[in-house]
């Protein structure tokens, strides 16, 4: 039992005697009085924004929409009071506000305007606490977009953004906020669900964090109570603890055990548990609190004012940081693996089709336009559904959040459909030159460098045609696929404009490569061979360097891995495949795999392309997934023949090594990757993309960590792993999922490493060339 004495605060050269009664309880002690560190504690007044965690959305709104005007209310009730105990509430993120002005117009609004104006409202620039580690550049851009909207309305600059909960960030999010004007960035984590060592690394050890270009740098306070500190539970309509002595003394307790050198700091102060309400007490709490104490003195205080003083006081000695702050959450994404693929495929379709519309002239519905970005950045937000999702998951509120949270996938891959076919609409003026009787296929290329890709004709649209010439009437190597689809690979397509080729009647065209029967191919660029007892790939070899690129001693490549359980011990791979011809050239190559496997509801299919003529091969992935509540994982298995391979791995706005560009504290277990990873040793490089499974691990399987732990190194290994499902949460996401899902894989060989060529392989795969026929 602790027993907290208001003691009076006087300095004495000899010991002072204390003598105290508590009822039955007195005695006396003595201590020496040195004169008092006066500590200064701005406490940051906020909700928790979890749109996740109600049935409903319009149920989140209500309570966050009830928030902002109870705040207004305390505002203005305590305009009056002495400076750092006016009511200040901070929302955390955008999305209330914005649905708030959306759905109020009037004076509504204007009320809500004048209290941001008036500082009881205090605006942070995230949408929302997204995990960012799923995220490319377009969508941490787009984050802002509310940031920059409510900014202008109210005519209050956004300087800071608040991040609750999740632990671990993109690194290319520095350089987002940067160009959003935003300078602080508060990091409040979970207290310690998952969390690895951040908090003990990066705890109230403010730093400033530079961005990967090295012009980008915000001041970032990972908060060493959490954002919880103050929480008493799930339900809002009676919290029964707020401010207290008991918990501000063990915060300061907390943190003077480990030599903490400031005058000041920052408590995050959510009440109740996540969405949790404003506190009507907390003006007269901190008023009391200061007229009793002389330290520490509290001070309520939007997130932007207490770094702003702080940044004066500190800002120049604090230390420069570099590097990814890897998060521990984003595999929480692939317990939902068909979405996240949905949802990672329309971040690149969206700013590929405003490029598109560009350059045809096209104006895209701009209210459609931003309700895709926001069904993507609401897809990204880190609540996936109830609290309850894993122990109850066929529980109503379970099924209702998750139902929710799928529409925003499903509704962004809507949306993007209509504006693609929008922006196809348009008129090209180049068509003027088309002769009545003409059929040609218009190949576009949004990217700014001339590229070369494979353009495949739907059966439809070639229906009829066999045979490619280029604008110079020459003919072009071609191939009718299995499915009846017309295949041909466009070169050299000029950077952001279109080309068009003449299709004419006839068969396709042979051109080099050659078949070698069983599961071996060979092209001009690879010679591939497949197990033809596992389906494994068990040797790629590359002819230009003679290079052989699977380390097969350890395993074949693409190999399917399945953990029944929690421990990566366990793990077992699929059963005998069945290998066999999908396509058989002269043009596309393409072979099969089909094989039971454990965790399936159907048979593994792993097929493998390369095209002649093209620097890549891809292997395509379908896995059938079996509806599971036990534990388990789905990961594929690239054992690469490289000696001591230096790794990047594609961010936003640029790459970063596992562990060389990594901040104390960050996920070694697993890593979030853009588009692309490449391994390259002084020999040889690979570089994979993957866009649908964007997390990857090295050496080892490092999941879940509950078993393996939290790495405080990161491996460096050849062998690299496709993280793709999971169902290992205790909370919030799927327990379970059943749908039939496609990963796909590039591969591109190269010698030293290239950021550039990395980048422009990643976009290439991530944003192909698009074709449309002109009758």
């Amino acid at each position: 039992t602790r027993l907290l004495l208001p003691v009076p605060t006087v300095s004495a050269p000899e010991p002072v005697e204390v003598r105290y009664q508590l009822g039955t309880l007195h005695g006396s002690f003595t201590y020496s009085v040195t004169p008092p560190r006066r500590m200064e504690i701005h406490l940051l007044h906020h909700t928790h924004l979890d749109i996740g965690y109600t049935h409903h959305q319009d149920e989140v709104e209500r309570i966050q929409w009830a928030s902002l005007e109870e705040a207004l209310r305390l505002g203005e009730a305590s305009q009056d009071y002495p400076e750092g105990a006016r009511f200040i509430w901070n929302p955390e993120g955008l999305w209330p506000v914005e649905t708030y002005v959306a759905s109020h117009p009037g004076p509504e609004t204007e009320r809500l305007l004048e209290g941001i104006r008036r500082g009881w409202i205090q605006l942070d620039g995230m949408y929302a606490g997204l995990l960012t580690g799923l995220a490319n550049e377009e969508v941490l851009l787009h984050t802002f977009d509310a940031a920059r909207a409510l900014s202008e309305l109210s005519g209050v600059p956004i300087e800071s953004a608040m991040l609750s909960d999740i632990p671990g960030f993109s690194w290319g999010l520095v350089e987002a906020l940067d160009r959003a004007g935003i300078r602080y960035l508060s990091i409040g984590p979970n207290f310690g669900h998952r969390i690895g060592h951040l908090t003990e690394e990066l705890g109230d050890r403010p730093f400033w964090w530079e961005g990967p270009s090295g012009d980008s740098r915000v001041l970032t306070w990972v908060s060493g109570g959490g954002y919880s500190w103050f929480h008493t539970g799930l339900g809002y309509d009676s919290i029964t603890a707020q401010l207290d002595e008991e918990k501000v003394f063990r915060y300061l307790d907390q943190l003077f055990s480990g030599d903490y050198p400031y005058d000041m700091t920052y408590l995050r102060y959510n009440i109740g548990s996540d969405n949790g309400p404003p506190d009507p007490g907390l003006a007269d709490a901190v008023r009391s609190w200061n007229e009793r104490y002389a330290s520490p003195v509290l001070k309520i205080s939007g997130t932007t004012g207490a770094f702003r003083a702080f940044e004066e006081r500190y800002g120049d000695g604090l230390p420069t940081l570099r590097g990814d702050l890897t998060g521990h959450w984003e595999d929480g994404a692939a317990s939902s693996a068909r979405e996240t693929a949905m949802v990672r495929r329309v971040a690149e379709a969206l700013p590929q089709t405003e490029r598109l519309a560009e350059l045809r002239g096209v104006v895209l519905d701009q209210e459609r336009l931003d309700q895709a970005w926001k069904n993507v950045l609401l897809y990204y937000e880190h609540t996936w559904g109830s609290w309850n999702s894993i122990s109850e998951p066929y529980a109503e509120l379970t099924v209702t959040s998750w139902e929710r949270k799928k529409t925003f996938a499903e509704e962004a891959v809507r949306l993007t459909a209509d504006l693609r076919a929008d922006a196809l609409g348009g008129i090209d003026r180049s068509e003027a030159g088309l002769s009545g009787r003409e059929t040609r296929v218009e190949v576009i290329n949004t990217l700014s460098w001339p590229r070369t890709g494979l353009v495949i004709l739907s059966a439809n649209e070639s229906a009829g045609w066999g045979v490619v010439k280029d604008a110079s009437g020459i003919l072009l190597p071609s191939q009718r696929l299995r499915g009846g689809e017309l295949a041909f690979l466009a070169r050299d397509v000029p950077a952001e404009a279109a080309v068009h080729f003449t299709l004419e009647a006839g068969d396709g065209t042979a051109v080099g490569g050659e078949g070698m029967g069983g599961g071996t191919l060979t092209t001009s660029e690879f010679s591939l061979r497949l197990d033809s007892e596992t389906g494994d790939i068990n040797s790629i070899r590359h002819l230009p360097s003679g290079k052989e690129l699977v380390n097969a001693t350890e395993a074949g490549l693409n190999q399917y891995l399945y953990v029944p359980g929690r421990d990566p011990a366990e793990v077992v791979t699929s059963g005998e495949a069945v290998v066999s011809w999908v396509e058989e050239g002269p043009l596309v190559w393409t072979l099969s795999a089909v094989a039971e496997a454990p965790g399936l509801r159907g048979s593994l299919l792993r097929e493998m392309t390369v095209v002649e003529g093209w620097d890549r091969i891809h292997l395509t992935n379908r896995v059938p997934k079996a509806w599971v509540l036990d534990p388990e994982a789905v990961l594929f298995r690239f054992p690469f023949a490289l000696d001591d391979p230096e790794i990047h791995i594609d961010g936003p706005f640029g790459p970063y090594r596992p562990e060389s560009d990594q901040l104390p504290g960050a996920s070694r277990n697993y890593f979030s990757l853009q588009r692309w990873v490449d391994l390259s040793d002084e020999d040889l490089g690979i570089t994979m993309a993957s866009i649908d499974a964007p997390l990857v691990q090295f050496g080892e399987i490092r999941t879940d960590a509950i078993v393996t732990g939290w790495l405080e190194r990161a491996e460096k290994s050849p062998t690299l792993y496709s993280y793709v499902m999971n169902n290992y949460w205790e909370t919030n996401y799927r327990a379970a999922q059943d749908d039939e899902v496609t990963f796909t894989y590039a591969l591109r060989v190269h010698d030293g490493f290239d950021e550039g060529e990395a980048t422009r392989f990643g976009l290439e795969e991530a944003r192909p060339l698009i074709a449309r026929v002109i009758r």
